[in-house]
C-alpha cells in the first residue's frame, strides 16, 4: 500500500534525499504509528502534542496565521486523497506535519526551504532492524539533507552543505541529539537556510526531528520566529 502514495513534493524526506535537484520523493524510510496529534490555540501560536505507542511525547508550536499540513494532507498525492483506511495503514508506519509560513497556502505549491516563506517539518520514525544497526550521530544529520553537511564531502549534484552552527547533547532519558544550521548554496548562487534539530532514543529504535527554513532572505527576516518554533520543539520519553 505504501508505494501506491508517491510523495507529493521535493522536501518530504527519506533519509538522504532531501535535495534541490529532486522534485518527487518515493516513500521511503521514515515510518512512525500515529495515535494521538491535538493542537490547542493561544492568541499566537497552536500547540501541538503527539504522543508515539511507547509512550513517548513530542511537543512543539506554530503560529497561528500560518498554514498547517497533518497527515492525511501530506500523505495524499495530487488529486488522489487518501481514505481514512489507507491513512491508518500508513500510520502503522509512518507520520509527518509540515507547515508553512503562508495563510491558506497550497501544500503542492511548496518548493521546501528554498521557498520564500518559512517552511517547517516535523517528523518521527520507528527505524528499521539494518537501520537500528548502523545508524549514527552522522545519520542524524542526513535525515533531511543528502550529504553530511560537516563531512570533506558536503556537496553533491551542483549544491554544497555547510553548518554555520552545530552541537551535540544527551538527554537525561537517554536519547542523543544535534541541532545544526545548515547553509545550501546551490549553484546558481542562491542560498537557503535550515534549523534542525533531531534525536534517537536510548535504544536506537525511534527517531524524532523538526526542521525549519527557507531562503537566506526569508531566514533573517523570520529568524525569531523560526527560533521560538524549534525552541519549543520538545521530545519526553518515559
Amino acid at each position: 500500500m505504501r508505494e501506491e502514495f508517491t510523495r507529493i513534493s521535493r522536501w518530504i524526506p527519506t533519509f538522504g534525499k532531501f535535495h534541490p535537484s529532486s522534485r518527487v520523493v518515493t516513500p521511503g524510510l521514515f515510518g512512525l504509528l500515529a495515535v494521538l496529534l491535538s493542537g490547542c490555540m493561544t492568541n499566537q501560536y497552536n500547540f501541538f502534542n503527539y504522543v508515539n505507542p511507547n509512550g513517548t511525547d513530542m511537543y512543539f508550536k506554530v503560529p497561528n496565521n500560518w498554514s498547517d499540513f497533518g497527515p492525511s494532507m501530506v500523505f495524499s498525492s495530487g488529486k488522489q486523497k487518501i481514505t481514512p483506511s489507507q491513512l491508518a495503514l500508513l500510520e502503522s508506519g509512518e507520520w509527518a506535519n509540515v507547515f508553512y509560513g503562508q495563510r491558506k497556502a497550497s501544500l503542492t505549491a511548496i518548493t521546501g526551504i528554498f521557498s520564500a516563506h518559512p517552511f517547517g517539518i516535523v517528523q518521527a520514525t520507528k527505524l528499521t532492524p539494518a537501520q537500528h544497526d548502523t545508524f549514527s550521530l552522522s545519520s542524524l544529520r542526513t535525515l533531511l539533507l543528502p550529504v553530511d553537511p560537516l563531512s570533506k564531502t558536503n556537496a553533491t549534484s551542483g549544491a554544497s552543505y555547510s553548518a554555520s552552527s552545530y552541537s551535540e547533547f544527551v538527554t537525561k532519558s537517554g536519547m542523543r541529539g544535534s541541532k545544526m544550521v545548515v547553509r545550501v548554496k546551490e549553484s546558481a548562487g542562491t542560498t537557503s537556510v535550515l534549523d534542525q534539530v533531531a534525536e534517537v532514543d536510548a535504544t536506537t529504535n525511534w527517531v524524532y526531528l523538526i526542521g525549519v527554513g527557507c531562503s537566506a532572505a526569508c531566514y533573517s527576516q523570520n529568524r525569531t520566529v523560526i527560533n521560538e518554533i524549534v525552541n519549543s520543539w520538545s521530545v519526553r520519553s518515559k
